[in-house]
């Protein structure tokens, strides 16, 4: 048993990284390298896009200005004000009379970034509605290529983007930029691949308003609304797609507390979620979400097995002689081969994530590949500890709690869109060495050091292998020794473990698409349209409410112990503002 166990934490992400990097290349073959321009849609139906917002006062008027130079034709623009206490709310009002598409709703206190999007959906006679953070910038095409995807068929119900990483200048801001391209990308474009996706990304996905109206829209009591509407809108049988070439370029955090809270949260809402629909996932008519859910069942089993084989290791070392068990003995946590062979799967898992993702960069991003080497220790370590905290913390929940956010914190104190300029300009890392304390700058010195130290660790072994292997071949008579023909076997069995399940993922990923691949728009008749009644219905309000919320340039209003919005006060907007 535990041998099983210390060989499912190895197998287990070595299986994965094989089954992400067969998916990638299989849909980035099928459906992204061909057509890197936007298409032409057939129509051009109106899009509000959301904008929930909590203390963005440093970098809210770039955003609503970058939305704002959009290239899609029909748009409107909501910020959704959710009770910020620093000058949020001063520079919306400000912005409404610059852009002439921006309308503003300020909700009197923090009611959670689900309940804003609600009354921003409200708010809206949008068929349409697409969500970004206030600390995000969507790219100008972005619209085109996420629309046309709703256009191919009434069952898609959202379509997510690719984020990119804006600030590049720190340690764990480069380790995301490789996670943003060869975890969360690949993921996305696999799980597309079997017709289900985990989640969408929350900081850039576009809605049908019919499909959010069909589950009764985002659920306020989840740390992770983008989570919960996933499965909400896919359990109910819609549709989502991703879209890698509808970029976004994101804000990640850039200390250790900051992103230990992110991931806290995600672990918390991923296990909300998976708990949530529990009981539906088993019938029949839901196994498309099976693959999806098993997925992540094994990555909380594996996250558990990772942190029992840490306290193993401990225990070996540092309880008193004679205490520990014996099968459980963990003498290093020093990688022998299976780590050389587990790092380098993990190091072409990135490379190939990076290339995919290049045609997205200026400069391309095959050069962050030297900060890979760090993503097993800081991510893999990350993710299980989050999980195995998240697990109970999200079992000892208060249900129906309204999950609300809080300020969020930067290391760089400058808005997003001066750090692309910047970054254009090879400007950021003089920004970054500006900004960031003394002590960090060397600290992060001694980090690259490192690194690249570690890189020559767990490269050496396998290039002294081919060198030994060629050697071998010239002197065959001199060199071979038992214990060398014992390393050889061992790498071969692992090469041959990789390309088993290299090619039976890539048969199961292709049949799965010649099998139910022309069978994805079995929705074939446009849906109607939801009314302004029908929503005023949904959300307990009555339709006088809804039509003065919609005509307004700014509107104040609050929550009330019914859990439905109220109007404070109005400010008039000039005629057709709402729908330019």
């Amino acid at each position: 048993m535990e041998l099983l166990l210390f060989v499912f934490v190895f197998f287990y992400p070595l299986f994965m990284a094989v089954y992400w990097m067969t998916g990638a290349i299989i849909f980035f073959n099928r459906r992204e390298h061909r057509n890197q321009k936007p298409p032409e849609l057939k129509e051009h139906p109106h899009v509000a896009i959301l904008v929930p917002c909590h203390n963005e006062a440093a970098c809210i008027e770039d955003a609503i200005i970058q939305l704002a130079k959009n290239n899609y034709p029909s748009f409107e623009i909501i910020a959704i004000n959710d009770g910020s206490s620093d000058e949020t709310g001063s520079i919306l009002g400000r912005l409404t009379e610059k852009v002439d598409k921006l309308r503003v709703i300020n909700l009197t206190r923090n009611y959670g970034k689900a309940t804003a999007l609600k009354v921003g959906a409200l708010a809206s006679n949008a068929e349409f509605i697409m969500c970004i953070d206030a600390d995000a910038l969507l790219d100008k095409d972005a619209l085109f290529w996420m629309m046309n995807h709703f256009q191919e068929g009434p069952r898609v119900g959202a379509v997510t983007g690719n984020p990119r990483v804006i600030n590049k200048t720190s340690l764990l801001a480069r380790i995301q930029i490789g996670e943003f391209s060869a975890i969360v990308g690949m993921v996305k474009r696999t799980q597309r691949n079997i017709g289900r996706i985990f989640t969408v990304s929350g900081v850039n996905t576009m809605f049908r308003l019919a499909a959010l109206h069909d589950v009764k829209y985002w659920s306020t009591d989840t740390v992770t609304e983008d989570i919960d509407i996933s499965w909400k809108l896919q359990m109910r049988y819609w549709d989502i797609r991703y879209e890698p070439r509808a970029i976004t370029w994101i804000l990640v955090p850039e200390t250790l507390s900051a992103l230990w809270k992110q991931r806290l949260r995600w672990a918390q809402g991923g296990y909300e979620a998976a708990t949530k629909f529990s009981k539906e996932i088993f019938q029949w008519e839901n196994r498309r979400m099976w693959i999806v859910s098993a997925e992540y069942w094994m990555s909380v089993l594996w996250c558990y097995a990772l942190m029992f084989t840490i306290l193993c290791f401990f225990g070996t070392n540092f309880a008193p002689e004679g205490v520990w068990p014996e099968p459980l003995r963990v003498p290093t946590l020093i990688p022998g081969w299976t780590g050389v062979i587990l790092a380098s799967v993990c190091l072409l898992q990135f490379a190939i994530g990076l290339a995919l993702d290049s045609l997205y960069e200026r400069r391309g991003l095959f050069r962050y590949i030297f900060w890979a080497i760090w993503y097993p220790a800081v991510y893999w370590l990350l993710s299980a500890t989050t999980t195995v905290v998240a697990v109970p913390k999200a079992i000892l929940k208060k249900r129906k709690n309204r999950a609300v956010w809080t300020s969020p914190t930067r290391m760089l104190q400058y808005a997003p869109l001066r750090v692309r300029e910047a970054q254009h300009k090879g400007e950021a890392r003089r920004m970054f060495w500006k900004i960031v304390p003394q002590t960090k700058k060397y600290a992060e010195l001694v980090v690259m050091f490192v690194s690249w130290s570690l890189w020559a660790y767990l490269i050496t072994p396998l290039v002294s292998l081919v060198v030994w292997g060629y050697g071998s071949y010239l002197f065959m008579d001199r060199i071979v020794t038992p214990g060398s023909y014992e390393t050889f076997e061992r790498v071969t069995n692992y090469g041959l473990v990789i390309t088993v399940m290299w090619v039976l993922m890539a048969a199961w990923i292709i049949w799965n698409q010649q099998r139910y691949g022309n069978r994805r728009n079995r929705r074939c008749a446009p849906l109607p349209k939801v009314t302004p009644q029908q929503m005023a219905d949904t959300m307990g309000l009555d339709i006088d409410q809804v039509e003065l919320l919609r005509k307004n340039k700014e509107t104040f209003l609050y929550i009330d112990e019914c859990d439905l919005p109220v109007i404070e006060t109005t400010v008039a907007a000039p005629a057709a503002v709402g729908t330019q």
